[in-house]
């Protein structure tokens, strides 16, 4: 029996998770159904299980998904030129979505393969593996009914639902049943509140500078303040507001606006410019901007394209932050705080426009920098996970995950 505890945060882009303890994982979010088991072409055990994530095959059984079936998962679906599937960002909600369960599963699955291979040395043909887990939707489609309705996709309304999941691991198979024994689904934006009050001083450089003559400032100063939240993820941009650590999720509201949509903008163009009509998709169009080297063909183009798609992102998720700000909000915040992937990519289009917003307001702007932007869901609940959700079980997490280094320095 294993178990694990997991901040998940289910991304359009990608599933961001992070364990006690352990660095943050990203999790591509594509899936791909197969007919068949893919050929084997390495059957070296411990070099497949070290690199399982990435080369994820699994076989799922579970009544929370349309069609069991074997499935690649994340990175290992993008290696294929077609018919993977991505999450539906116009249209799709992702309560009702298959891509939250398949990829959580296989995730989940393929950790307990690595764990118990780890304690064990050898491959179990069987093993069971009970996970707790925290995670969050859009504010647009959260509401206790949808909340619901994907926590009991994981766990059953009884609580014991069990999913069946193959590991394909080279040639060989492990047979993974997992029961997720408590999940808890909050909106996107909330937890980022908790990862700003325990971020590290230099999150909060760029603010000091620019209000306070670079004098020291902490995630404390935080603590009390009136706050408006602009995650502007791939899918969605959530406008959060919260008083002190309360959110206030009544006048919470989320948009269909972020990098996904200038994505997908762009990749008809480059695919009507270039003359590629294959089935790509945003992820494979986004590796082509985040990976130059190894798409020297298609980088410019498709660099330049994207550019142009997402100045009309950018306008339209400032005009409706500062119609929250003003009427969903009353002016009541006095930080403006951005971050989310497209916090990063929009960056050079809004921020001297929000900066002049604000202070014609009278708040003030917390850009999060890049290299915290897109990770303040996932930490913010893996500090709820440590501090108020599942303080006992994180804490188990983290002395046996002592133990294990111990005995293998031992």
């Amino acid at each position: 029996m294993y178990k694990l505890v997991l901040a998940n945060d289910i991304g359009n882009d990608k599933m961001k998770i992070l364990e006690p303890g352990a660095p943050l994982r990203k999790i591509p979010s594509v899936y791909k159904r197969l007919m068949k088991k893919p050929d084997v072409h390495e059957t070296d055990v411990e070099k497949n299980v070290v690199n399982l994530l990435d080369q994820l095959v699994v076989h799922i059984t579970s009544e929370s998904i349309k069609r069991d079936g074997t499935y690649m998962v994340g990175k290992r679906a993008m290696q294929s030129a077609k018919s993977i599937k991505n999450m539906d960002i116009v249209n799709g909600e992702k309560h009702k979505d298959d891509l939250p369960l398949i990829n959580t599963l296989g995730y989940a699955a393929a950790r307990t393969v690595q764990k118990a291979y780890k304690k064990e040395g050898t491959l179990p043909s069987v093993v069971h593996s009970k996970v707790f887990m925290s995670s969050a939707i859009p504010a647009s489609q959260h509401t206790s009914h949808t909340a619901k309705h994907l926590e009991e996709r994981f766990t059953g309304a009884d609580k014991s639902l069990e999913h069946v999941v193959i590991v394909y691991v080279g040639d060989k198979a492990v047979t993974v049943q997992l029961q997720f024994e408590w999940v808890k689904v909050t909106k996107e934006g909330i937890p980022a509140l908790y990862a700003i009050i325990e971020g590290s001083e230099d999150m909060f450089k760029e603010f000091s500078q620019t209000y306070y003559e670079g004098k020291e400032i902490t995630g404390e100063y935080f603590e009390n303040k009136k706050m408006m939240h602009l995650d502007i993820g791939s899918g969605t941009t959530e406008k959060i507001y919260t008083e002190g650590m309360e959110p206030k999720p009544d006048v919470c509201t989320g948009d269909r606006l972020g990098v996904g949509h200038a994505v997908d903008e762009a990749l008809k163009e480059f695919k009507r410019r270039s003359g590629n009509i294959g089935d790509i998709k945003r992820q494979q169009f986004v590796d082509i901007i985040e990976n130059p080297e190894d798409n020297e063909k298609d980088y410019e183009l498709a660099k330049e394209i994207l550019e142009e798609a997402r100045i009309d992102q950018a306008e339209q998720i400032l005009e409706n932050g500062r119609s929250a700000y003003t009427q969903d909000f009353s002016s009541k915040p006095e930080i403006i705080t951005v971050y989310g992937g497209g916090s990063i990519e929009f960056r050079d289009e809004m921020y001297e426009e929000l900066v002049e917003f604000s202070d014609a307001v009278r708040a003030k702007v917390l850009w999060i920098p890049e290299k915290y932007a897109v990770e303040m869901n996932v930490r913010g609940l893996d500090v709820l996970n440590q501090n108020m959700f599942l303080e006992d079980e994180y804490e188990e997490a983290l002395e046996e995950k002592e133990e294990n280094s111990v005995a293998v320095e031992q």
